[in-house]
């Protein structure tokens, strides 16, 4: 689907409240009032505190309403990067793919001047930094919409939303190839989930905004051995509900057992089983019935495969008896527990790994089976 910005815009961003409906009636005007008290100032003795937050964005959005030239906002940005590097004991606004300088106090304007490097004024670094901050704000703004838009099956709004986001832009980003590639993106995004309620439209389009913000999800996997059973069960809870949301956005539920027939089915290939053993466990109540049952199943089927593994016929009670030792030395306290892998259970394994190493030694000087029993 092809739709052109400009004359068509303004119809496909009329909308009020839900972008299906019709004009919310509680936004006309209504009649003016006859009463002439003014209540709106404050007394003299009323005393406004500002944070330090509530302070930034002011001056922010003052600077912002300002529209200094982009050859200014260009000169600006040059030699505030140049000040970072030597504040910073650095050379470069990305370090290691993370943004490396704090861009937060940047308007949206200088942003878009950097990213777009009309004036080749930039590095390659400093355009990514600019670039991902923009997209970061861009997801900050209409992330509370995604959340609706996954509970209500209206993603009209949510790209209704975003083109809204993207009309505040000043003249200068507006001009740039990624602001009209991201426009017209969203506008046939726009159209696609008009037309088909209750799902994320797949637009196909690589410069789609909200479609980036839908698939985004948890690149950080969980550590089976440096990490805190705290940081395992959020990483987890991230990952399932980027699981979960991306099964809405199909039109589907996040479903936990192989036996329903309709819904998405969980996927735990990214989970390690120290993650799956602490969901399992779910001290913390973090996780559904059916999340830590799903985790426990999922847990017992990866360490059955690992036993059998280990009593392969092939190799003998001592190479047996010593691949359980190994296994259960590289278990989490977490993973004991749950499978309930006490050290009873390896006292015996190692018994047995003696009694056959000791069987194995008689042979060998040989006096024969027969002669040991």
């Amino acid at each position: 689907m092809s739709i052109s910005v400009g004359s068509n815009a303004a119809s496909y961003l009329s909308y009020a409240g839900n972008a299906y409906g019709a004009g919310n009636p509680a936004s006309k005007a209504s009649p003016a009032s006859t009463d002439t008290t003014d209540t709106s100032s404050p007394s003299s003795s009323t005393s406004v505190t500002l944070s330090d937050e509530a302070k930034a964005y002011l001056a922010r959005t003052a600077a912002e309403s300002e529209q200094p030239s982009l050859a200014t906002l260009t000169t600006r940005a040059r030699a505030w990067f140049d000040q970072q590097y030597v504040a910073l004991g650095t050379s470069s606004a990305m370090l290691d793919g993370q943004v490396a300088v704090d861009l937060s106090g940047q308007t949206r304007a200088t942003l878009s001047a950097t990213a777009d490097n009309a004036q080749g004024q930039f590095s390659t670094d400093e355009v990514a930094a600019a670039t991902r901050t923009l997209q970061s704000r861009f997801n900050d703004a209409v992330s509370p919409h995604v959340v609706i838009a996954r509970h209500t099956g209206d993603y009209a709004s949510l790209y209704a939303a975003a083109s809204d986001y993207l009309d505040r832009a000043g003249a200068d980003e507006k001009a740039t190839p990624a602001w009209k590639d991201q426009k017209q993106a969203v506008l046939e995004g726009l159209a696609a989930a008009r037309s088909a309620f209750g799902r994320a439209p797949v637009t196909g389009n690589d410069a789609d905004p909200v479609r980036a913000l839908l698939d985004k999800a948890s690149t950080q996997k969980p550590s089976a051995t440096n990490s805190s059973p705290d940081t395992l069960v959020a990483n987890a809870r991230t990952m399932l509900d980027a699981q979960a949301g991306s099964a809405r956005d199909n039109g589907k539920e996040l479903v936990f057992t192989g036996g329903r027939q309709t819904g998405q089915q969980v996927d735990f290939t990214d989970f390690d089983n120290r993650t799956l053993a602490v969901m399992a466990l779910n001290g913390d109540a973090s996780f559904s019935a059916q999340e830590a049952g799903a985790a426990k199943a999922e847990l017992n089927l990866r360490t059955r495969s690992s036993l059998l593994n280990a009593f392969d016929s092939s190799s003998g009670t001592q190479a047996s008896s010593l691949a359980l030792l190994q296994h259960y030395a590289k278990m989490s306290s977490e993973e004991r527990s749950v499978l309930g892998f006490t050290e009873d259970y390896a006292n015996k394994i190692a018994a047995n790994y003696r009694t056959a190493a000791s069987i194995q030694s008689t042979l060998g000087a040989g006096a024969g089976l027969a002669a040991y029993l």
